[in-house]
């Protein structure tokens, strides 16, 4: 099978936990020692937010979406701020990085591993 021109594969580098029903589309990268917490969905136009180091993680036109070594990224929401979205009060999907792995998340992790 091949690749359209200008695709960026999917990379997940050593030690990433991945939880049920995530989701890493063409274009990202996730960096050693990540966590994804369940239902984390990760592509090109969805940046993710570091709520740790205020960054916000994007892909670029010919860079892809980088996940930090050790972050650990949970789905969460952010409000929309303008138009009907903010009239009805709607909220989108967006993957949130609430910190990064620490002795407390390598033992989740280790259990999780030894329940598999």
């Amino acid at each position: 099978m091949l690749e359209p021109v200008g695709a960026l594969p999917v990379i997940i580098e050593e030690e990433v936990m991945v939880g049920g029903n995530c989701g890493v589309y063409e274009g990202t990268v996730v960096k050693r020692r990540a966590v994804l917490g369940t239902g984390t969905v990760l592509n090109r136009s969805t940046p993710v937010y570091d709520v740790v180091t205020g960054a916000v993680h994007s892909a670029s036109a010919d860079e892809p979406l980088v996940i930090p070594e050790n972050a650990v990224v949970v789905a969460g929401s952010r409000a929309v701020a303008q138009g009907r979205g903010k009239e009805w009060n709607l909220s989108l999907y967006t993957p949130v990085i609430v910190k990064y792995r620490d002795a407390k998340t390598d033992v989740k992790v280790q259990l999780e591993d030894l329940l598999r």
